[in-house]
């Protein structure tokens, strides 16, 4: 970390911001890797499938259990992080998973039998956990003023994976892919490094020193900006409690039963928004569907549409807040899955005119577009901005093991369904839970918009000073 010396006097608010910016895009580099992992299944279901598969031929369910089994290692990997992100910081943690993802995509590159391809996966799920880790370095580096562009940015980058992956395995062959993969993690690595712990994690393992340090360099060495956040940071620390709070006494805080309550719908409502399916089975959902355009050029269209949307919401969030733009993303997710399983159901039991062949495009992409405005970021923001620091990476940790659970039953039971009932089917419920999120976010979702960390803290433990 660069040395800070104390002689900038005190400037404007967004004191800093270059170097917030920077550390905030080298941080969401490992949002990029965890966004590829995502985009890794559609593209290479084709490769496994076909007689270019370097352990042969495989059908869609066993690629269907690749793709889902090393996410059960997800549910036991995000404890052992834990312990790192806790006891040694937010930036060693970043940095530890990067490693075994690099080995993960190597033994994929090489692998020669289907044993491989499984060790290999299941070290590369180790880039998932760094989507919530990506954004609590950022929650807990920039200024408020920025914060929810910055979070925002790591979901950007993780429609720049997909799409990345998209891309990628329509021109490169199965090795050559999981190749490029692997360069990633690599260079996130070296360059994490450069940057500081965060001063939240560091004030709360009383290293106050470190902590100012860490401010300065983030605040480009504005010590008056840097000190008045300090104070802020030492008055939530002593409104939490004279001496350290255990996970059980945390969790009976008002603010952290609605932070948990905001955080695990958020992630539920996400997760069975049907936004995995469309990721995970691009290609073959076009293909059933019976889109006029190859299927993996329809693939890439939706991300990019997906990338467009996290990119307006960059500059949406902070400027209209984290509600409106969850309820573009229920009411347009709603909307257009209805309409797509209305057209597969005519689809599957009468037929349907080619001419009509747009209507999946259509709705894929329009759903695609709500859900990347506000539904692909504000929960991972609302969730960090929400949670007291000390718990905020067992909070973090829970939560993704909801939504893995998840994610396992929906890489999983789509095949099932799409064969047993139709592919309507595996639409109709996410355009249910998409009418649901509606009300969720009507009812239940808190704005945090401009807010500090103490702020909404304060708010939500009905603290108004």
């Amino acid at each position: 970390m660069v040395a800070t010396k104390e002689t900038v006097p005190p400037t404007s608010r967004n004191a800093g911001v270059v170097r917030q910016v920077v550390s905030s895009g080298i941080v969401s580099i490992s949002a990029l890797s965890a966004g590829m992992m995502q985009g890794w299944a559609s593209p290479m279901t084709p490769h496994l499938r076909g007689e270019e598969s370097p352990v042969g031929p495989m059908t869609t369910q066993e690629v269907a259990n690749l793709i889902s089994f090393p996410t059960y290692f997800g549910l036991v990997l995000g404890f052992s992080i834990i312990y790192v992100v806790n006891h040694w910081g937010r930036k060693p943690g970043l940095i530890a998973i990067s490693i075994p993802t690099f080995i993960g995509y190597v033994v994929l590159a090489f692998g020669t039998s289907i044993p491989m391809l499984y060790f290999g996966k299941v070290l590369a799920r180790f880039g998932g956990i760094a989507v919530t880790l990506s954004q609590m370095y950022v929650s807990e580096t920039t200024h408020e003023s920025i914060r929810g562009i910055m979070m925002a940015t790591c979901t950007m980058q993780i429609n720049i994976g997909i799409l990345a992956g998209y891309i990628l395995g329509k021109y490169l062959s199965f090795q050559w892919f999981n190749a490029v993969y692997a360069v990633v993690p690599l260079v996130f690595a070296a360059l994490m490094l450069l940057l500081p712990e965060t001063p939240y994690f560091l004030m709360a393992k009383s290293r106050e020193d470190d902590a100012k340090k860490s401010l300065l360099w983030l605040r480009g060495g504005d010590v008056g900006l840097a000190d008045d956040e300090l104070t802020s940071i030492k008055n939530k620390e002593s409104d939490n409690t004279e001496e350290k709070l255990t996970f059980s006494q945390e969790m009976k805080s008002r603010a952290t039963k609605i932070a948990l309550i905001v955080g695990v719908l958020g992630y539920a409502f996400q997760t069975l928004s049907g936004i995995h399916a469309v990721i995970n089975y691009a290609g073959l959902i076009f293909q059933e569907a019976g889109s006029p355009l190859d299927p993996n050029d329809s693939a890439i269209i939706t991300a990019v549409l997906n990338l467009v949307a996290s990119f307006l919401n960059l500059f949406l969030i902070d400027r209209f807040g984290r509600k409106p733009l969850l309820y573009i993303s229920f009411i347009g997710g709603g909307i257009s899955l209805t309409i797509l399983t209305v057209f597969l159901y005519i689809l599957q039991h009468s037929g349907a005119s080619e001419s009509f062949g747009w209507i999946p495009i259509g709705s894929l992409g329009t759903f695609i577009f709500c859900y990347g405005i506000g539904l692909a970021s504000v929960p991972g923001v609302l969730m960090n901005e929400m949670s007291p620091t000390n718990i905020k990476a067992v909070m973090g940790t829970l939560i993704g093991i909801v939504a893995l659970c998840m994610l396992v039953g929906i890489v999983q039971m789509f095949p099932f369904l799409d064969e047993h009932i139709g592919l309507w089917f595996c639409f109709a419920i996410p355009a249910v839970c998409n009418t649901l999120g509606i009300f969720f976010t009507m009812f239940i979702v808190r704005e945090t918009k401009g807010k500090t960390l103490t702020q909404i803290a304060n708010e939500l433990n009905n603290k108004y000073d």
